[in-house]
Order: C-alpha cells, then structure tokens, then sequence
C-alpha cells in the first residue's frame, strides 16, 4: 500500500500541519494502522500511510455529519447594547464554560469522547480575561462579531468533495469566505494598509481549515493555577509545566498563555517516519530545541516556530513560519 502525498498541504504552515492532523483523527475512524508522516526533501508534504482510503470523500462525509448541534457545540446568551444575542464563541462566562464541561464529562462516562476531547482543547473553567469570561485556548484568534465556533459551522457547511480533493492534493483552493485565521496569509496588518482589512473581504480554504478544527483535540489547554496552559504554545509570561529528563535534552512543555499574547510563538516538529496519532499527542508536549542529533534520532528532521500576533482589538494571526531543517551526518 503506497504512502498518500497530499500535496496541498505543507507541514511549515500551522494551518497545514493542523489540517493534517485532523485528517489524521479521522482516517483513525477507519483503522489503526494509519500513520502520518511529512517529505524530508524540502516540499514538507504531509503524507497518510497504512490505509486505503477515498480522503476527498471522507472529509466531505465528515462535515456532513456534522451538521445541527454537535457534543462540542457551546452557545451562550451575551448582554449587547442591542439586546440579548445568542453567540457561539469559547468566551463564555465561567459558570457557563462549567456546565459545558460537566456535559462533556458525562458524555464521556457513557463512552462518547470527542465532546471531552474538544472540550479539554478550548479551555478550563479556572482561567478568566479582563472581562471576567472564560479565556480560552491559545489557539483562539477570532474577537469582535467572529465567533469561533460560528466560523467553524460556517467552514463545516461550505465542504464539498470537490474542493476537498483540490484542498487535498493541489493546493491554492481558496474562495472568498470566513477563516479561523490559522493561516499566516490571514494576517492582514492594519499599519501597513491604507483601508481597513475588513472592508476587503477574507478568504477561505473551507476543507482545510475545517481539518485544523478536527486536529484542535491534539492541542489540548491545562489550569495552571488561575491561568491556562494550551500546547504547543511559548513565549511572554511563560509559566507553564517543564519537567526536565535528564536521559535527554528534550524537555515535555506545556506552556502558558500571556494576556494579550504577544511574544508569543507555536512550535512543532516534522518528521520523516510515519508515526500513530499517540506518537504524535506525545511529540505535540515536548520541546524540540535540543540537538539536531536528539531530534534526527527520533525521526524528526525539521523544527517550526510561528509566532503569534494579536491586534489591539484581540484577533490573532500566525506569522509566517521559521524552520530549523538538520542535516546530521
């Protein structure tokens, strides 16, 4: 069985790797063998082995299920100058966030899980913003009238398998539409234009950007304190969990947030082995800036980091990525 390039995507991109691991998360459903590796050649192509599989079909399948209310759904009534309006965001207020996880965990005492996986990925009922709301993952960038999890079931509705297969193996499948703003080609930086952004319009690449969603259970977020932790994630006002090892130089990490987020930065591996969906949970909590000989020696041949910005209105965007390629003789 040959290895499936998907040439769409690129693992230096933090919306290609999510992507990817979200494919992953579902090609799961259909075996245990699959595995996801990336090209070490200089493309960082993602590719799934072990499984035969139409992926197209079952990305469409997968959103198509999605539809109406899902254990992960979280809506909320939000006071607005305008009245009451129901929103459906990861901000909600503390007691709210509380009930939501109480579901979860209910749902998953009767066997379901992915309600305590997504609910484990948006945030904790500890940690609070300046408004005294919920402050979710790291990984939450929309602010303002953007609601995550309404962006989320915009992406769901716009899948089709015809965009999933261009999303998949060509690439450049973006239309005009609503984005979670993982993509680096989302960040629209208001100092350097001479309009506002939004009376532009943004774009979309729907099938993509709903694979990163599926992959959010793998960035799982953790109470530290009355702060939260979201993995994967670095930078100002680090006070997250190192426990080093002292049999290497890799370290597990999981770290805190900052309050605006700045300084910030997501860092992950690519390696050139094919690995299972609990190598890959394990690899998301180390820290990967110990030797080159450390990495290769576990399969890892290059290291990204992207650093995350966050205007003053509260959006966020991942800056184009730096990678650390090895060449260890």
């Amino acid at each position: 069985m040959s290895p499936v390039i998907l040439r769409g995507l690129n693992g230096t991109n933090p919306l290609g790797f999510m992507a990817a691991l979200g494919l992953l998360r579902l090609v799961r459903r259909e075996s245990d063998a699959v595995r996801l590796g990336f090209l070490s050649d200089g493309s960082f192509y993602p590719f799934i082995d072990g499984v035969d599989v139409d992926l197209p079909a079952l990305v469409t399948a997968d959103a198509a299920a999605a539809k109406g209310k899902q254990s992960w759904s979280l809506e909320y009534a939000k006071e607005e100058k305008t009245g009451v309006k129901l929103v459906a965001d990861l901000k909600a207020p503390p007691d709210v966030f509380t009930g939501f996880l109480e579901r979860c965990v209910e749902d998953w005492s009767r066997g379901g899980g992915e309600a305590a996986a997504y609910a484990a990925a948006f945030g904790t009922n500890v940690a609070v913003d300046g408004k005294g709301n919920t402050k979710p993952t790291a990984l939450h960038f929309t602010a303002a009238n953007q609601q995550f999890l309404g962006t989320v079931e915009e992406l769901r509705a716009a899948v089709t398998s015809e965009w999933a297969a261009r999303s998949l193996f060509e690439g450049h499948a973006v239309r005009s539409g609503s984005n979670l703003r993982w993509d680096p080609a989302a960040d629209r930086n208001w100092a350097l234009m001479a309009n506002n952004p939004n009376d532009d319009g943004t774009s979309v690449d729907a099938p993509v950007e709903w694979l990163a969603f599926r992959g959010l259970p793998l960035f799982p977020s953790f109470p530290r304190g009355s702060r939260i932790v979201t993995t994967a994630i670095s930078g100002r006002g680090d006070v997250g969990r190192r426990a080093a090892t002292k049999s290497t130089s890799l370290r597990i990490v999981t770290t805190a947030i900052s309050d605006r987020g700045d300084g910030m930065k997501m860092t992950w591996p690519l390696w050139s082995v094919p690995v299972s969906i609990e190598t890959i949970r394990s690899a998301l909590q180390m820290e990967w800036n110990g030797a080159p000989r450390d990495r290769a020696m576990r399969g890892v041949f290059a290291v990204c980091t992207s650093a995350i910005r966050r205007t003053s209105q509260g959006f966020g965007n991942f800056s184009p990525a730096s990678v650390i390629c090895d060449q260890v003789s």
